[in-house]
């Protein structure tokens, strides 16, 4: 039987607390439900394991691994490559392959060859690639917006995939056909390129390489795929370089309206919200008279992305179909939605009022993997399934107070703590390690508001019960802590008995 010895919460509280209590009797109890059997493809993809999951295999290092079905082809350097799982950088399944080396510029390409073709036959190959530069080891170029950092392009990256119709395994051999090169700084760039079989096989290949090797050079690649398709020999439009583009987030209304800024073109906007599956065609068509191959924007046009009713603004996910997004409250009544029409290059803004939601926002809960470390003057928390860590400063007691959540932007292979700092950390206390060392480091205030840490970090599995702008999860202290949409915390000690 389950018991709660705290008994002054509020009405509120206790209704989110015992839904906690609740969520861990079925996770433990429950099974999932059998799911049904998905279509068969019609067009399948012949690469074996090309979202790049799991299990990663040695390539003649104990520090550069291949995900199961591909190999490793090395022109300069020795770089490091393991799977990756920073959801930031990871696009497809569990894990995207890193390929990596600090302050050396190096070549590479992951490879598969692939049988059962008939000569002639075209195939399609598609891949996605997201660089990260960086010569600034003290703050690995963070920013404190997405995508979370801000690469140094002087390394001159590149990107490029091909095929080989023969199906050899030299990326340098003269009958690879490739694609157009690109510098996806800071986000995902599709690279495609078509060629027909000159027998029964053909050879993949994901190449990279710099112009100069940063203290931080890091390349991820992710979704890939191979299809049969019509036609011959064609590089993908890929451009020379992708400029960054920061997503302007949904609207109350569930629409995606983007606002153009300065170097923003019609290819660059489409990666921004490649997670929505919008193309530069499909932002012409809800624009006109925008083409797909537009080449020239005005600063402050606004061009809608997504129409209303498109994402959840709660949730951030697509909607289905016909489903009506679940509006907040407090954001129902007229809001402003910009016409698709463009007048004189710049949609007007019209008048239209929303419905009020009459449904509570979604309940989302599980296990997540999870970090905690106590500090001098609060704590911090990791959560894995958003990647952000939770900066909780005291208030008038050590079970209440405020705090911020911040992306985690630290990846193996980053400095641990500060060198620098260890003769100033005072006898009993210690510098917060890796993700959190690097939130305490390089977000302001942070390092001040907590002191130092009073205990390592400890990894364990946190139950995450979201709704709306509340959260609550689980700590490795018996503590159960809710954050609200305003930066407060309150920690509950529920005494829990079985």
């Amino acid at each position: 039987m389950l018991t709660i010895k705290h008994s002054a919460m509020t009405a509120g509280r206790y209704a989110w607390l015992s839904l906690v209590l609740a969520v861990v009797v079925v996770i433990s109890g429950g099974g999932m439900a059998g799911q049904p059997a998905l279509a068969q493809d019609a067009n399948p993809n012949l690469l074996v394991n090309g979202s790049l999951e799991q299990p990663y295999y040695g390539q003649g290092a104990p520090t550069r691994t291949a995900p199961s079905g591909w190999s490793i082809w090395l022109g300069a350097g020795t770089p490091e490559a393991f799977p990756h799982n920073d959801k930031v950088q990871v696009l497809d399944g569990e894990v995207s392959w890193n390929v990596k080396q600090g302050y050396t510029a190096f070549t590479a390409a992951g490879y598969q060859r692939v049988s059962g073709l008939t000569a002639g036959q075209a195939v399609k190959l598609t891949a996605y690639g997201w660089v990260y530069t960086c010569n600034d080891t003290t703050t690995s170029c963070v920013i404190p917006e997405a995508p979370y950092r801000r690469s140094d392009t002087a390394a001159g990256a590149s990107l490029k995939v091909g095929i080989d119709p023969n199906g050899g395994t030299d990326p340098l051999a003269a009958s690879v056909v490739w694609s157009a090169a690109a510098a996806p700084y800071d986000q995902w760039a599709e690279l495609s390129v078509t060629a027909s079989a000159a027998g029964d096989s053909v050879t993949v290949f994901l190449h990279m390489t710099q112009a100069a090797g940063l203290a931080i050079n890091n390349v991820y690649w992710d979704k890939v795929s191979l299809v049969r398709t019509e036609g011959g020999t064609v590089a993908g439009p890929v451009p020379a370089e992708v400029p960054f583009v920061t997503p302007q987030g949904v609207r109350p209304d569930g629409s995606i309206i983007h606002t153009v800024q300065s170097g923003d073109t019609l290819s660059s906007i489409a990666y921004a919200y490649f997670e929505y599956g919008v193309t530069p065609e499909s932002i012409a068509a809800l624009n006109p008279p925008m083409k797909p191959n537009t080449r020239v924007l005005q600063i402050g046009q606004q061009i809608v992305i997504l129409p209303p009713g498109s994402v959840d603004p709660v949730t951030g996910k697509l909607l289905p179909a016909g489903a009506a997004p679940a509006v907040p409250a407090e954001a129902a009544g007229p809001t402003p939605v910009p016409s698709p029409t463009p007048v004189g290059g710049v949609a007007q803004p019209e008048p239209t009022t929303e419905p009020a939601a009459d449904a509570e926002p979604p309940v989302t809960y599980g296990p997540v993997q999870a970090e905690f470390v106590a500090l001098e003057r609060g704590m911090m928390f990791w959560v894995q399934d958003t990647n952000q860590v939770f900066v909780l400063t005291n208030g008038a007691d050590a079970l209440g107070g405020t705090y911020k959540a911040y992306q985690n932007t630290w990846m193996d292979g980053m400095p641990e703590v500060d060198p620098a700092l260890e003769s100033q950390v005072p006898a009993g206390f210690a510098q917060p390690t890796r993700r959190f060392g690097q939130a305490w480091r390089t977000y302001a205030g942070v390092r001040d508001a907590l002191g130092w840490a009073t205990d390592e970090t400890l990894p364990y599995t946190a139950l995450v019960v979201r709704q709306g702008g509340t959260i609550v999860f689980s700590g490795p202290d018996g503590l159960v802590y809710q954050f609200d949409a305003e930066g407060n915390w309150q920690a509950f000690d529920l005494g829990v008995e079985q």
